[in-house]
């Protein structure tokens, strides 16, 4: 799921991530979709903190985003 929104736009990244109640959805679908890829313990971290705090965290990656062409934490 991360290589596939990875792959999209720059520009449709930023409005899925930038709608209020849709950077939550996304934020907790790439967030578990990465835990369940690999495994790692930061990636459990994240994606338990997502539950409840997924719409900062997706304000937090389109400041990313914009500046570094990547999402907070959430590389292939």
């Amino acid at each position: 799921m991360n290589a596939k929104f990875n792959s999209l736009n720059k520009i449709l990244r930023i409005v899925l991530l930038v709608i209020p109640f849709c950077n939550w959805i996304v934020e907790l679908v790439l967030r578990w979709s990465l835990y369940l890829e690999s495994k790692k313990s930061n990636d459990m971290i994240m994606a338990i903190l997502s539950i409840f705090f997924g719409a900062i965290i997706g304000w937090v990656d389109v400041v990313f985003l914009i500046i570094n062409n990547e999402t907070f934490t959430l590389k292939d």
